[in-house]
């Protein structure tokens, strides 16, 4: 009887860089010819991926010429032999279970005689995590439920920590590598205007005057970045005082304590140099925005997404991303939670809703945005630094006080402590302040009324 018999799927694709992602992965097996293990032979093999089950549809075949080792061991590398069918970058990982089918020839021809096949139950992650571009709204969790996990794995319980080695190196992957591309999730501003946020808040260096915005929604500069807000520094900040885009020469490392001294009297800033993004080229990912892609959003704005948009009070919620406090707002195009996720919207809590790992790469790829609470900077602290990091955000609309030329609009929301505790979350669009206050920034743009 001829049998073979596969000892190790040993995917040997690796993640250690990411500039060009391999397309192929290797495997190896144990050859046998009536019950004898073939050692030092030439042995001919066609090795076909299916789809969806050890019976399914071909999706790709190849074939190759090996010779098995002093133990009888065969080695492969699928995606390099000799194509019979399929394009090896085209199978999608993503979307179904895919089963390796072995047929080898222990005389090195194309008589196949010995067949096996075995279900990739995990898949050469690196090959799809090049893919994620082109995921749909469900690919990214629904791939982790079809082929990634053990069977003993709990989709509550999944994360970075508590997955094999080679799993957590796709996650890096996704992780790294959002779905965000430059916003998706539609946002209702009022019955007939809609916008987008942008994939991270706005930073800056002063050391060069450039604008960026981070690789993570929930990146913040932090305390000592932000405390060094002055000219000549090399870092980031985010906290970004009003109006000071750099026109006439007013950027955020600007030092006086005056709040008239911000901004362009009672006027708004949209349409106006004193947006930060309308007159700056914005850096994503080492991809440049060019100036005025994306503006500040209004107050009229921000009041209506927190409490004007229909069931706006569920559409947000407290949370921490990969342990960073914030907010997650969702769009009113949302498609509901993906699997194994869930939402509280109203808690006083942080922790009650928790996402990390491939949950919020779920999440966001499906269009929800993360603000975090990134706290405030005030100039007349001494020394200067930040306040209610981690408690707090307080972000910028592009609206001036009406009447009063030394304040503007802000959104605010987190938790502010009280003896034995706290209350309750607090989201307060259309609350003003003093111009020389720090806060952060979150871009958006205009998308129209159908897409």
């Amino acid at each position: 009887m001829k049998n073979i018999i596969s000892l190790v799927l040993a995917f040997c694709v690796t993640v250690a860089t990411f500039a060009q992602m391999p397309q192929s992965f290797g495997f190896q097996t144990v050859v046998r010819n009536n019950n004898n293990i073939l050692i030092n032979s030439h042995v001919g093999a066609r090795l076909t991926i299916l789809k969806n089950s050890a019976t399914g549809t071909s999706v790709y075949c190849e074939t190759q010429d090996v010779y098995t080792s002093s133990n009888g061991v065969a080695t492969f590398e699928v995606g390099k032999g000799t194509v019979v069918s399929g394009v090896f970058a085209d199978i999608s990982w993503l979307t179904a279970k895919h089963f390796l089918k072995t047929e080898i020839d222990p005389d090195g021809g194309t008589n196949y005689t010995i067949t096996e096949t075995t279900e990739l139950r995990s898949v050469p992650y690196a090959l799809f995590s090049g893919q994620s571009n082109n995921f749909t709204k469900i690919d990214s969790l629904m791939a982790i439920y079809n082929n990634r996990l053990r069977r003993t794995d709990s989709l509550a319980n999944i994360s970075v920590g508590n997955l094999r080695h080679i799993d957590s190196l796709i996650l890096i992957r996704l992780y790294s590598d959002s779905v965000f591309r430059g916003g998706i999730g539609r946002f209702a501003t009022s019955d007939t205007t809609f916008i987008t946020f942008s994939p991270a808040n706005l930073w800056y260096r002063p050391s060069d005057t450039s604008w960026k915005m981070p690789d993570n929604q929930w990146d913040t500069a932090g305390q000592y970045s932000n405390s060094q807000l002055s000219v000549g520094y090399t870092g980031w900040v985010d906290m970004l005082t009003w109006a000071t885009s750099g026109y006439n020469d007013i950027y955020p490392t600007d030092t006086t304590q005056t709040s008239t001294y911000f901004g362009n009297g009672l006027n708004n800033l949209n349409g106006t140099p004193y947006d930060w993004a309308y007159i700056n080229t914005i850096y994503f990912r080492r991809q440049p925005y060019i100036p005025n892609t994306w503006r500040t959003p209004t107050d009229a704005e921000w009041t209506y997404i927190m409490t004007g948009r229909p069931n706006a009070v569920n559409m947000r919620c407290l949370a921490t991303v990969n342990g960073i406090n914030g907010m997650v707002l969702l769009p009113d195009d949302w498609p509901g939670m993906p699997m194994g996720c869930s939402m509280n919207p109203l808690t006083n809590r942080w922790g009650a809703n928790n996402y990390s790992g491939i949950f919020w790469t779920a999440m966001e790829s499906q269009g929800a945005v993360f603000i975090p609470a990134a706290g405030y900077l005030h100039r007349s602290a001494n020394p200067m630094h930040c306040h209610d990091q981690g408690m707090q955000g307080f972000y910028w609309s592009e609206t001036s006080h009406p009447t009063s030329s030394a304040d503007c609009y802000y959104m605010n929301f987190g938790l502010l402590g009280t003896v034995g505790g706290f209350i309750n979350a607090v989201f307060s669009p259309s609350t003003p302040c003093g111009r020389e206050y720090s806060h952060s920034v979150r871009l958006v743009k205009d998308l129209p009324r159908t897409e």
